[in-house]
């Protein structure tokens, strides 16, 4: 059974749901440290806001480096975001963000990772009735295809990726019980 599990994808995948179920039957604790919980600490409502504030670069190198230090402190956990899904997000809205400090520690952030479930966009995506999310599917169709590029390219071969290839709830969970085994 993978001791450290990380989902990646974009935003509505699922993931959260996903992360939150294997917490409830595999008890592995779920890593903290997300979007939410760092704009939240910089007084924001929401990462956008963070944006129209011109906090983006302060958000994101905060986010990353919490991130990883919480991952680094924890022998075994589940994620619902890898440091890849931090970098494409920066490098989708703004590639002057990403410094050689932020690519490395985004690099080494994914070594600790033991096993990554991607969660493809072309499969599962659902953003209706959350204001925290872009709506548009164009803009989630190139954050994939950003984060699937890295993890083509900058995966550690020793993190196994495995793409999630079910819509329907169920046989998600079915095909990450024998993930889990």
């Amino acid at each position: 059974m993978p001791q450290r599990l990380a989902f990646c994808g974009a935003s509505g995948t699922g993931k959260t749901v996903l992360t939150t179920w294997i917490n409830e039957v595999y008890g592995l604790t779920i890593n903290p440290v997300g979007s939410r919980s760092v704009f939240k600490e910089m007084g924001f409502s929401s990462a956008y806001e963070s944006d129209a504030a011109g906090k983006r670069s302060e958000f994101q190198t905060r986010l990353l480096r919490q991130k990883t230090e919480w991952e680094a402190a924890h022998e075994s956990f589940v994620t619902d975001r890898t440091t890849f899904d931090n970098l494409a997000y920066s490098m989708l809205h703004d590639a002057q963000l990403v410094d050689e400090a932020m690519f490395r520690r985004s690099c080494e952030g994914m070594s600790r990772y033991e096993c990554v479930v991607y969660c493809p966009v072309s499969v599962f995506i659902n953003t209706d009735g959350d204001p925290t999310r872009v709506p548009d599917l164009t803009y989630h169709r190139l954050f994939d295809a950003t984060l699937w590029g890295l993890l083509q390219k900058l995966r550690p071969s020793e993190t196994r990726l495995v793409t999630l290839p079910y819509p329907a709830l169920h046989n998600r969970k079915e095909f990450l019980a024998s993930l889990m085994k």
